[in-house]
């Protein structure tokens, strides 16, 4: 079955990165690109008013997903997990260790202002530990986290980018299964903090608030908690990547360990 997914633009996987010495925090939100612009509607009399027109409904996707054609196991609803993260050194990013990454997610899906629209809600918590401060009381290195939103039908990622620290960005794409189109919006709220304990580790920690306004019937957000081989710190962009990415080339790529890097699916609730 031929399936094909259009996106505003196409991106990679979302990498963020926390602790002291990082990056700037990224700006607040993503523009549409200036070269894209919207055509103009004709003026209408102002004592004339415009019909408004029927929410249209869209039908659920059907059909075999992109995750079952190539045997990568999905979960059906969020789960506690641990994966890992990348500690590097801050003054030599070559100086890398991967660190235990407790992943939990939650979800709360709702009615969206846009009629025929659900809300869908994510919040994912990433405590990464086994770190220490220096004799100084600093901390020498610095933690990436890799993470990323795919549809289950196309297997293509939705578009992401690089955030540093505390930021947040929203964005759209359109999905495109069988012919039907699904109009998908949502934003990303990313805050990292730092967490010592009284036995003297340190524990960094993310969290993700992701909220999205999907078709009611759509039911293929698939969240996916990446663990990592390495990282390397010349990837990171704040920039929407426009190449195509699916969930293949990342389980091919040799910075991942495929096996335990994990997908879940979340917000297949129609409200009531």
């Amino acid at each position: 079955m031929k399936q094909a997914m259009a996106l505003a633009l196409a991106a990679a996987m979302a990498l963020s990165l926390a602790g002291c010495g990082e990056p700037a925090s990224a700006s607040q939100s993503v523009s549409q690109p200036a070269s894209v612009s919207q055509p103009e509607s004709a003026s209408q009399p102002a004592s004339v008013s415009q019909p408004e027109s029927a929410p249209v409904s869209v039908p659920a996707p059907t059909g075999e997903s992109y995750f079952d054609a190539n045997g990568i196991p999905v979960l059906d609803e969020p789960s506690d997990l641990e994966v890992h993260a990348v500690a590097y050194d801050m003054e030599d990013s070559t100086i890398q260790r991967t660190v235990p990454a407790q992943v939990s997610a939650r979800v709360v899906v709702g009615d969206a202002e846009k009629e025929g629209y659900k809300k869908v809600a994510l919040y994912v918590t990433v405590t990464c530990s086994d770190f220490a401060y220096n004799e100084e009381g600093g901390l020498d290195e610095d933690v990436a986290y890799n993470s990323g939103i795919y549809d289950l039908y196309t297997g293509r990622a939705l578009p992401t980018r690089s955030t540093a620290g505390d930021a947040a960005y929203d964005y759209s794409a359109t999905v495109e299964v069988d012919g039907t189109s699904y109009d998908i919006s949502y934003s990303k709220n990313i805050q990292w903090m730092v967490l010592p304990l009284d036995s003297g580790e340190v524990y960094r920690r993310c969290n993700q608030n992701w909220v999205f306004e999907v078709p009611e019937a759509y039911d293929g957000l698939v969240y996916c908690a990446v663990d990592p081989l390495s990282y390397d710190p010349a990837s990171y962009s704040e920039e929407i990547d426009e190449s195509e990415y699916y969930a293949m080339d990342l389980l091919n790529d040799e910075s991942v360990a495929a096996d335990t890097t994990v997908f879940f699916r979340f917000g297949t609730d129609i409200p009531a």
